[in-house]
């Protein structure tokens, strides 16, 4: 019985193989040749300056200045763009007390842009003749003194880090701007009776008597306080219990009086 199927030979199959084996060599060719053009590029970007940081700037900085920030964060010109570690850099760039927050971006090609926000100075801590900073943290500075306090920021006396210092920064962080800056000195006076007993030395003449814990509420009566004053009134307001005014002839008399009796 004769077969109905077509019988194909090798030598009508032989130009089909070739022409597949001409297009998978091809394939294999494209391919190789792709990788190694890759590979040509790669080493070219490598070598051209295109590859390194050409540029960096600094902003949002004002009393950190510009090498320190390059420095802590590790950040060189010339140095490879894809060996940046970015993360890491504004870690250590935030260990420094007075960075809040530091963040690097990469512009372009090879130029990185750092930005700077830092902690906000509250007051000023002076020792021998020289000012340290005391930071909105509550951290007071032991280096980089100034010779001079910048700006209306009140001077400090008697503090120093720790507790107390914390909770009396967070108390003046709650403080109205224009209460704030009327403070000219704090002085840290604990007594007998209340170991968180603070005095303030006002611009305006006066002088407040006050305890850490309840400042900032107190005190955010003063500018009232003051207005039902006589303009040539001068002396002692107590926010410690209540609210009490005297005169400082009258302090001064109640004090005699005082000395005398012991």
């Amino acid at each position: 019985m004769a077969s109905n199927k077509k019988i194909v030979s090798i030598e009508n199959r032989i130009p089909e193989l070739k022409k597949y084996r001409k297009k998978k060599l091809i394939r294999h060719m494209s391919i190789l040749i792709s990788i190694f053009v890759l590979l040509i590029l790669i080493t070219l970007y490598f070598l051209s300056p295109l590859s390194k940081v050409q540029r960096i700037y600094v902003d949002g900085n004002h009393q950190v200045d510009e090498q320190t920030i390059l420095t802590e964060g590790d950040l060189n010109l010339d140095a490879f763009v894809f060996g940046i570690n970015k993360s890491k850099s504004t870690e250590a760039l935030e260990k420094n007390p007075l960075i809040k927050k530091a963040t690097i971006e990469l512009q372009g090609l090879n130029t990185l842009r750092v930005h700077i926000t830092e902690n906000k100075t509250i007051g000023y801590q002076g020792k021998n003749g020289q000012y340290f900073d005391i930071l909105e943290t509550g951290k007071l500075l032991t280096t980089q003194p100034k010779q001079f306090p910048i700006g209306n920021n009140p001077i400090f006396s008697g503090f120093k880090n720790g507790q107390v210092l914390e909770d009396m920064v967070a108390q003046l962080n709650q403080l109205p701007e224009g209460v704030l800056l009327s403070i000219s000195e704090i002085h840290f006076a604990p007594t007998k009776s209340d170991d968180e007993h603070i005095s303030l030395y006002m611009n305006d003449g006066n002088q407040v008597s006050a305890t850490i814990s309840t400042f900032a509420e107190k005190m955010a009566h003063y500018p009232s306080i003051v207005a039902q004053l006589k303009d040539d009134q001068k002396g002692i307001i107590d926010l410690e219990i209540g609210s009490y005014f005297r005169t400082y002839l009258k302090d001064k008399e109640e004090k005699a009086a005082l000395d005398k009796k012991n």
